[in-house]
């Protein structure tokens, strides 16, 4: 886990040999492929909470408190909401109670790290395992 976090860091920074000889707009290759419980946690579980219920470490500090993820299923008549969570990580979808954008949008640094289908897998492998964490 701390290898993927620290591997997600130096991209992001651009402190890899690569990075450093990088062009501002080109895709930092990735070589791993990341669960999506390996990416929620890494990206996810500081404000929405370990287990998804919106209590992670960095919660109090929001305006805001994030969502309780493992009940979008329940406040959406029983059906998890696919597209319009997708479109939520990807920053397709504005959320009034985000503001001034304080969830991260990760379709811009999942396009940064990799090509379309590396994005895509992301997308759909996150919003799969926020699945995952529905109340039952």
């Amino acid at each position: 886990m701390r290898i993927l976090l620290v591997a997600a860091i130096a991209a992001v920074l651009g402190m890899t040999a690569w990075g450093q000889n990088a062009k501002p707009n080109e895709p930092i290759p990735m070589t791993f492929a990341l669960s999506g419980a390996e990416m929620y946690n890494t990206w996810c579980a500081s404000c929405h909470g370990a287990l998804g219920k919106g209590d992670g470490p960095t919660a109090a500090a929001l305006k805001t408190r994030p969502t309780d993820l493992t009940m979008l299923a329940k406040h959406n008549s029983g059906k998890f909401p696919t597209d319009r969570v997708r479109g939520y990580i990807e920053g397709a979808t504005i959320v009034p109670a985000h503001g001034s954008r304080e969830m991260p949008v990760w379709g811009a640094f999942f396009r940064r790290i990799g090509d379309e289908k590396a994005v895509t897998y992301r997308l759909v492998t996150l919003t799969n395992y926020v699945e995952s964490l529905q109340a039952k």
